[in-house]
């Protein structure tokens, strides 16, 4: 039995969402083919090429400088396409790596799963509520692993800090807050006229299943994210990095209710997709929180935003302590307990400083903390792992699904203007006023022809 003959075998076995557990053979390697060759497409690229069991043997772009860039990752020995079913046609392709736009994610990746590849979806995993679901179902149905790029849940010291929070070491969690502060200059991607698209790009190709649009460099490589049609700004962009680790911390990936507010306030450009917002989910038992600023960079933890993507992060507010962490480490920070001394005022009546007369404070917790760790490298592995045992990922497509969810939810209540109550099983809003339908109707979107999503309007 060859290679590919074993993999499939191994996922049309057992009961179960995946297969029972076997190996390759230990001297065969796994074919990859990388579907979008963009900036992170090549990421992807050169840490699945530095494992030993893997080969890239197939890339695909409709932008030939990317696609050209790539190749030369390979050494040239990659065959290239344009078209993505071609990819999935090829037999030496045992897995997909799709990192194209975010409005390509779901179609590319339902039909990678119903030709039996597994597969690796960068994040977010679509554009619309619907599109994620449709994922999970292709997932399950061909019992195919699907990794989602959510590499920081592959992080130790995310791993650790999650920890933390779990054991209950920080007390009762109710509030977290994640954010992601930057600076931009007003005009931010600028106003240019649209033009013909540039040499190389199958422009109608690159749009795919969006509407038809002229070109416009302001909506190509590097800022389509800003977009709804592409993407849905920071949001879904880190975003769902951040809303992820949260989860995971917690326990819940299901928010029950979300609010929101913001807009395009500072920036003065072509994008349609927010430059100030705010969110906040309502879980059982706790609150999450989530700005994105692009004006001023200074964090909720007072961090002034001194690193490459300004100050970004995540705190969870526990009764006796708090803990934040981000790409570069954690820190746990215990909680003050007041005591007063006998005969000491602790109240208003030490009209001084406002501070009370003999009191003093105590740490009730203990601090810690933790540096970074490597990330995408083991989420790359963890991937390749599963491929093999048939096992779970770590970033499931059910897991990012569900992230993926709660940052769209954050964007609806956004257009609709007033709070959401969310149906997690459904996955339908549950009001019956006007908004909650017109808010249903974003859970799904229009495909431009001939591109179609088979169970998309259900």
């Amino acid at each position: 039995m060859n290679r590919r003959d074993l993999f499939k075998s191994a996922a049309l076995a057992g009961a179960g969402a995946l297969s029972p557990q076997t190996r390759a053979a230990p001297n065969d390697r796994i074919g990859i083919g990388v579907i979008g060759c963009g900036a992170m497409g090549r990421m992807d690229l050169a840490d699945f090429q530095k494992q030993p069991d893997v080969e890239i043997v197939a890339l695909c772009d409709v932008y030939q400088p990317s696609l050209q860039a790539a190749l030369k990752l390979t050494d040239g020995k990659a065959r290239t396409y344009t078209d993505f079913r071609k990819v999935l046609e090829d037999r030496a392709v045992d897995a997909v790596v799709v990192a194209t736009p975010d409005h390509w994610h779901p179609l590319i990746a339902v039909a990678a799963c119903d030709a039996h590849k597994d597969v690796y979806v960068e994040k977010p995993v679509s554009n619309v509520v619907r599109e994620g679901r449709l994922m999970v179902e292709a997932a399950r149905r061909n019992k195919r692993v699907v990794q989602v790029g959510l590499q920081q849940r592959s992080g130790s010291h995310f791993q650790r800090a999650a920890q933390i929070v779990r054991r209950g070491e920080i007390g009762e969690v109710h509030y977290a807050q994640a954010w992601i502060h930057e600076t931009s200059s007003p005009e931010g991607l600028g106003t240019p006229p649209d033009s013909d698209p540039p040499t190389g790009l199958d422009y109608d190709f690159w749009l795919g299943p969006a509407p038809k649009v002229a070109f416009n460099s302001a909506r190509f490589l590097g800022t389509w994210r800003s977009f709804m049609a592409y993407g849905g700004g920071r949001i879904t962009d880190w975003g769902v990095h951040l809303v992820d680790i949260v989860h995971m911390a917690m326990g819940m990936d299901t928010p029950q209710a979300v609010t929101a507010s913001g807009g395009k306030l500072y920036l003065r450009d072509r994008r349609d997709t927010p430059d100030t917002q705010e969110v906040t989910w309502e879980y059982p038992g706790f609150l999450l929180h989530y700005t994105c600023l692009l004006h001023n960079s200074y964090g909720h933890n007072g961090d002034p935003g001194h690193k490459p993507f300004g100050s970004y992060g995540i705190q969870f507010h526990g009764t006796r302590g708090t803990l934040f962490v981000d790409r570069a480490g954690y820190q746990v920070t215990p909680q003050m307990k007041d005591h007063t001394e006998p005969g000491g005022i602790s109240y208003r009546a030490a009209f001084d400083d406002l501070t009370g007369i003999s009191m003093y404070y105590v740490l009730d917790g203990v601090a810690g903390r933790g540096t970074t760790s490597v990330q995408h490298v083991p989420h790359v592995q963890n991937f390749l792992q599963c491929m093999k045992s048939r096992e779970m990922p770590v970033a499931d497509i059910e897991i990012g699904h569900r992230t993926t969810t709660a940052c769209h939810l954050g964007n609806i209540a956004l257009r609709v203007g007033q709070k959401l109550r969310w149906d997690g099983q459904a996955e339908r809003f549950t009001g019956e006023d006007a908004a909650s339908e017109k808010a249903n109707r974003m859970l799904v979107r229009e495909y431009r022809a001939p591109w179609k999503l088979d169970g998309m309007q259900a």
